[in-house]
Formats: C-alpha cells, sequence, structure tokens
C-alpha cells in the first residue's frame, strides 16, 4: 500500500468519526513514515489483519511503527464508556499480540479494531444505545471522542510490562492498569522496537544464534533506566529522547541476555559498533538530538 492509499483511508476514517477534513492535498514533501505515524497519533487507521505486525512482542503497523490496537465500534453505552476508570466493561486496548485478540480473531471479529498511537490514552469510540430514551436522545448508534480505554492485562502479563503478571493481587492489578501510560510506553519502547526489527547482516561464522527473547523489551528498560538513560559510550544523556538509547548484544546473539553480553549505547553508538550495524537507521530527530547533546 502506497502513501496515496493510506491518506485515502485517512480521509475515510476521518468521515466515519466526523472529524474535521479541512484543506488535504496529496503530494506534499511530508514523509510517508511521518504521514504514518501522524495518522495513528490523531484519527487511528482503520486495519486490516495484514497491516498488523509482530515484532517480537510488539504490535506495530506494517512493522515499522509501534501502535496499540482498541475496538472502535463497541458494544458499550455512552454510560458504560464513561463509567469510572478503569471500566469493567468498556473495550481494552491492546499492544501485544494476546490471548484475547488470538480469540476474537477465531470469533472472526478482528475487522472492528483500529491502530492507534494516542500518547494522552483517550480515544474515539462509538457507543451503541440499548435504552429507548437514550436512543430517542443520541440515535442507536453514535461516536464519543476523549474515552480513556485500560489496557489489557492479558498484554501486561505477556510483555511483563513493568513487573506485572496476572498471579498479583486484584488491588495489585487494577494500580497497575490505572498507572499505565501509553506515552511512557511509547517512550520506553520505540527505541526497542528499532533494535528488534534491524537484521544486521552476518557472515557464516558471527550468525547470531537464537532469537530475541519475549522478555527483552522488559529487560531493556530496566538496563537503560538503570543507567539513567545514558549512553555508555558517548554519554549523551538520552532522557529527553529515549527511543534513541538502545541495548546492544554485545556477541551478536539476541537470545543472550546476560548482563555482560549487554551495552547501553545511543543510536549513533550503536550504528557505528561494528560493521553489521552500519545500515541500521537512526531517525532523523534521534540524530539531531544526540549531536547537538553531546559534550
Amino acid at each position: 500500500m502506497d502513501l496515496r492509499d493510506n491518506f485515502e483511508r485517512l480521509i475515510n476514517l476521518r468521515q466515519r468519526l466526523g472529524a474535521d477534513l479541512g484543506e488535504h492535498k496529496f503530494g506534499g514533501q511530508l514523509d510517508p513514515f511521518q504521514e504514518i505515524v501522524v495518522q495513528l497519533e490523531t484519527e487511528g487507521i482503520v486495519v486490516e489483519r495484514e497491516d498488523i505486525q509482530s515484532v517480537g512482542p510488539f504490535l506495530t503497523y506494517k512493522g515499522d511503527v509501534l501502535a496499540i490496537l482498541y475496538i472502535f465500534n463497541s458494544s458499550n453505552s455512552k454510560l458504560d464508556l464513561e463509567s469510572e476508570f478503569p471500566q469493567t466493561s468498556a473495550p481494552r486496548f491492546h499492544f501485544t499480540w494476546c490471548k484475547t485478540l488470538e480469540s476474537m480473531t477465531l470469533k472472526k471479529r478482528f475487522a472492528r479494531y483500529v491502530l492507534s498511537r494516542s500518547k494522552s490514552g483517550l480515544f474515539s469510540v462509538e457507543a451503541q444505545e440499548r435504552d429507548g430514551d437514550q436512543i430517542s436522545l443520541l440515535g442507536g448508534r453514535h461516536v464519543m471522542s476523549d474515552i480513556r480505554l485500560a489496557p489489557c492485562q492479558n498484554c501486561m502479563d505477556e510483555l511483563i510490562y513493568h513487573g506485572f503478571n496476572l498471579r498479583q493481587s486484584k488491588p495489585t492489578r487494577v494500580t497497575a492498569v490505572k498507572n499505565f501510560s501509553l506515552q511512557t510506553y511509547l517512550d520506553e519502547n520505540d527505541g526497542t522496537l528499532s533494535v528488534m526489527k534491524f537484521t544486521p547482516k552476518h557472515t557464516d561464522k558471527t550468525m547470531p544464534r537464537g532469537g530475541y527473547t519475549k522478555d527483552f523489551p522488559s529487560i531493556s528498560t530496566n538496563l537503560r533506566a538503570q543507567a539513567a538513560w545514558k549512553c555508555s559510550g558517548c554519554k549523551v544523556d538520552m532522557s529527553r529522547m529515549k527511543k534513541g538509547l538502545h541495548v546492544h548484544h554485545i556477541n551478536g546473539v539476541t537470545g543472550d541476555n546476560s548482563i555482560s553480553n549487554l551495552q547501553v549505547l545511543c543510536a549513533l553508538c550503536h550504528k557505528n559498533i561494528d560493521q553489521f550495524h552500519a545500515n541500521m537507521h537512526v531517525f532523523p530527530d534521534v540524530e539531531g538530538f544526540i549531536l547537538n547533546n553531546r559534550r
């Protein structure tokens, strides 16, 4: 799918959500990747199953952009969606391919989902009314804006997000759900996705054995936090550009997460660590930040 197709889908989604279309013209200088990020951070993108790719434990748009998945046309009423957070009946959003998504796929209900990067954690959701008075007032189906949705606990367990697991007490799990920040999740894991989606070229003698483990994102976040978000090479402070700080496997074996094999590096130090990483893509905003903040 090319940029024109994505642009047309954006317009269709805006129409569906009742958003202001404004003056939109195709053919500007906006980079296709940035166009997708803007769409995901504003209206979201209605997706086909093939648009959603897993990179390690992460859900992404076509393997390139970290994103979350949620139901737009819900079966919940206005009262359900506005109930005290975290609601018991409102749809959750997903950030890993968890058993809930697997179940929805088997039930052939996957077409109900939208990909998003809404850092506010607020979403547009279509409500369905069943009460006669509410239907007379609002209609059978109507779109609600700024609805706060909770993260899926199965996803949190799968990613071991901030130490979460389903065996914890209910109060502990509820607190973790309430404290979940999409902004923090994206800040912490955009850089890890950049590492995991990059496949360096190796010789037959240096080819890594195995792949990234499902707990690598958690290990990566913890290790970078312990390093105060500073590169061990050039010492640049990446706390304001966390996606530009990576964790490098020194021996090239991505399944070896022993502390002695892991090194915290900024994206540029990582790119220049050896000939196998020379083709690693570094986004312009990350490169600019590193160059401007190195001592």
